[in-house]
């Protein structure tokens, strides 16, 4: 039963952070877990450190993993100068938890629901593969965004 409980906090978690923690660009991604609690927003780096905070606070085993990807994802995220400025290859994390013996990815914490549906409606003629605006699926109209002892993508 414990590992119900463990389960519920999970995913309280996982759906606070983000749902209501906004997609945003904070001012570094050095900055502490409250100070992006503060601001009420934050991208894949910055909203990890507060998904491993609060996960940590709740006994959850975690860990972060990064890699570089194409700025290309995040056009239309970024704009501009920020865009035209940016370096080719930009930093990216996820999260993992360990929950009964096993490791999951969680990526998906990063866009909030709302940013989401209103990037489908933006885009109502894409069916398939989708890359831009922070995101980059496979499947653009069935993302796998909802932790239900599974890995999630964004």
């Amino acid at each position: 039963m414990e590992g119900n409980g463990e389960f519920e906090r999970i995913k309280a978690i996982y759906n606070y952070v983000r749902d209501d923690i906004l997609f945003g660009y904070n001012i570094d991604d050095g900055i502490s877990a409250s100070k992006v609690l503060a601001d009420g927003y934050g991208q894949c780096n910055t909203k990890g450190t507060l998904f491993m905070a609060l996960l940590r606070a709740s006994n959850i085993p975690c860990r972060v993993h990064g890699f570089t990807i194409d700025k290309r994802l995040q056009k239309g995220a970024m704009t501009g100068f920020v865009y035209r400025n940016a370096p080719k290859n930009i930093f990216h994390s996820w999260v993992e938890i360990n929950f009964e013996n096993q490791w999951y990815e969680l990526e998906a914490f990063i866009l909030d629901k709302t940013y989401i549906k209103k990037l489908q409606e933006r885009n109502p003629e894409c069916k398939g593969a989708f890359c831009g605006y922070g995101v980059a699926v496979k499947d653009f109209r069935n993302l796998i965004i909802e932790f239900d002892r599974n890995n999630t993508y964004i």
